[in-house]
């Protein structure tokens, strides 16, 4: 798993260069041409941006195929190289993915990208889960168990591919022409990277931010790190240790990951719609909105976030039932705090971005990872807390791009910030009542059945707690439930 998650922290970089940025743009783009109901501008700006992230991911995959060893080598991770180049396909495909579903959410239609992104996640589940067994049964190294793994990543994108394709062109199958004026390629092109660019540098900095914490990771687990002229000593436990505590790290970074993929898509979603309401002066339309997305995002962040902090043991050893748990836990837990933080993180950076105000998301970020790599050297130098000061690094980085991403929004938050502090309470005191309930019954579930079995009876329990305290105070009610299914 160590050598999993360098290689994959390096295509991170680039699928996030891909899936961030260009798509927002494309959505922003199609959102105000529908607006002014010009449907030919629309399928302009789906060709051009096509064969625009063709090019680009065509370079990039070809990047990543010829200088993987290199890459590899950089994060001090040399097993790594193999799984890099396995990568590269996907790499291709997430750049032509990124036009397709930014496409479909300009039109507000997310189905399509829901389907694709099933497809991509099974496929990956199913054969990679099926290859890594193949071949650790037959004596693989960790070289080829990772490639193996990871091309089930690969396969997945290549189909989920060809299913937005059939999607797109079945979709404009009954598409009428309005016969209305439509931009140049060069203009599009040109408004295109205007709006994608501060929006994939922003996304991308916690990627490089990621990759250069593998290589201070591994760096100072192993014999140290060299830092321009300077030289910080390492703790020298051996590269297989390093490896291994890397595993572990990344492991527990995957639980967080978890609940993140459910609320990143209500930032996602909500981008078209709040620029729409923006675009046409509606108030009301956006401090809706606005609220919507704090709300329904902190709804899954909070508890998520509250049950990885208390029960972070049971979940790793259900999880990772081999894996070391006496430090896998204690990173579970702080990635608990993480999760709410990031939420509100992706939240109010998706809002800036819907505003126009795309190049204030890549100040808070950039000043927030470098904040982050600077106190990643600090702790994890440190002998007693070693990998495990990495989380630590992560929330503080988290908090200061709150703060300053809350600043930025202070003159668009009039009218708002009322009705979404009253939600955020409410959704707190759920999710607080919910963590007491699991920390209580885990307790005594654990001495008579065991951490597993305990941990999950817990945790279901801690479910139906949380879910019957949201519908106690009104955090949200069945005729919104109702609506928001019919939306």
């Amino acid at each position: 798993m160590g050598v999993f998650y360098s290689a994959y922290n390096i295509y991170n970089l680039i699928a996030v260069l891909a899936s961030a940025g260009l798509p927002v743009a494309v959505s922003r783009m199609v959102s105000e041409t529908l607006v002014r109901g010009n449907r030919d501008e629309a399928e302009r700006i789906y060709k051009v941006s096509m064969r625009l992230f063709a090019m680009i991911g065509a370079v990039v995959a070809l990047f990543m195929f010829v200088f993987s060893d290199w890459l590899a080598s950089l994060i001090h991770n040399p097993d790594a190289g193999f799984s890099i180049r396995v990568l590269a396909v996907t790499a291709f495909c997430a750049f032509l993915m990124s036009g397709m579903r930014g496409y479909f959410q300009g039109h507000s239609i997310m189905i399509y990208t829901a389907v694709s992104q099933v497809i991509e996640a099974v496929v990956k589940l199913g054969l990679g889960i099926a290859l890594a067994v193949v071949v650790v049964r037959a004596g693989a190294g960790d070289s080829t168990s990772s490639a193996a793994a990871i091309s089930g990543v690969s396969l997945g994108a290549v189909l989920a591919v060809v299913f937005l394709l059939f999607s797109k062109k079945r979709f404009s199958r009954g598409t009428e022409r309005t016969g209305m004026e439509v931009r140049t390629d060069r203009q599009i092109v040109k408004e295109l990277f205007r709006i994608a660019i501060p929006v994939s540098l922003g996304a991308s900095v916690m990627s490089v931010v990621n990759v250069i914490d593998d290589v201070i990771i591994m760096g100072l687990l192993q014999k140290g790190l060299a830092i321009g002229p300077f030289f910080l000593g390492g703790l020298d436990f051996g590269y297989p240790a390093a490896k291994a505590l890397n595993g572990v790290f990344g492991n527990a970074k995957k639980v967080f990951n978890f609940p993140s993929a459910f609320i990143v898509p209500f930032t996602v979603s909500i981008l078209p719609v709040l620029t729409a309401a923006y675009t046409a002066n509606d108030r009301e339309g956006v401090k809706k909105n606005m609220t919507n997305c704090f709300k329904y995002s902190l709804m899954l962040a909070l508890p998520s976030g509250i049950g990885m902090f208390v029960l972070a043991e049971p979940i790793f050893r259900i999880l990772y039932p081999r894996g070391d748990v006496e430090n896998g836990s204690v990173m579970l837990a702080t990635f608990g705090i993480a999760v709410v933080l990031y939420a509100v993180v992706s939240i109010t950076g998706a809002i800036l971005q819907a505003f126009g105000r795309v190049n204030l998301p890549l100040v808070s970020l950039t000043v927030g990872g470098v904040i982050k790599c600077i106190l990643t050297t600090v702790l994890v130098s440190r002998p007693a807390l070693n990998i495990k000061g990495a989380p630590i690094a992560t929330c503080v980085c988290y908090v200061v791009m709150i703060t300053m991403n809350l600043v930025f929004l202070r003159s668009y938050m009039k009218g708002c910030a009322k009705p979404i502090l009253v939600n955020v309470a409410k959704t707190a005191a759920a999710a607080l009542f919910m963590g007491a309930a699991a920390y209580f019954l885990a307790i005594p579930l654990k001495g008579a059945l065991g951490v597993r079995m305990g941990g999950l009876i817990a945790i279901a329990a801690a479910g139906c707690v949380y879910l019957a305290l949201i519908f106690l105070f009104r955090v949200v009610t069945l005729r919104e439930l109702k609506n928001m299914r019919r939306h």
